[in-house]
């Protein structure tokens, strides 16, 4: 997965526990897109500051995600969905071989177990 995607989808599950202050500059440079430079100056501390709590906030966040997995099992079961709507196209397409519709019913069984057990 894409860093940027992986670090904002991060934020996504686990900003609010970051300080105001970690949120309003993880903010700043990744959804608005500002430079460290352009955030120093409109927090009025100086640029090496930004970028620490930037990287803190990042670290931060990654933490959460070693021990909750939150992100992991969301990717996983977004994947996971993907598979059966996949599968119910193919149905779509099979209807009229009833073996192979119950084959995919089962290998969709199979996908929904696999999200239930995580």
């Amino acid at each position: 997965m894409d860093d940027i995607l992986r670090i904002t989808l991060l934020y996504d599950f686990y900003g609010e526990l970051l300080t105001d202050k970690q949120k309003n500059i993880f903010e700043l440079y990744y959804q608005n897109d500002l430079s460290l430079a352009e955030i120093a100056e409109q927090l009025q501390i100086s640029r090496q500051g930004v970028y620490d709590t930037l990287k803190r906030s990042e670290n931060i966040l990654s933490q959460y995600e070693e021990t909750l997995h939150l992100v992991d099992r969301f990717v996983r079961n977004k994947h996971c969905i993907k598979e059966m709507i996949q599968i119910m196209d193919e149905m779509e397409k099979d209807f009229n071989n009833p073996q192979k519709i119950k084959s995919q019913i089962q290998d969709m069984k199979n996908i929904a177990y696999k999200i239930l057990d995580e």
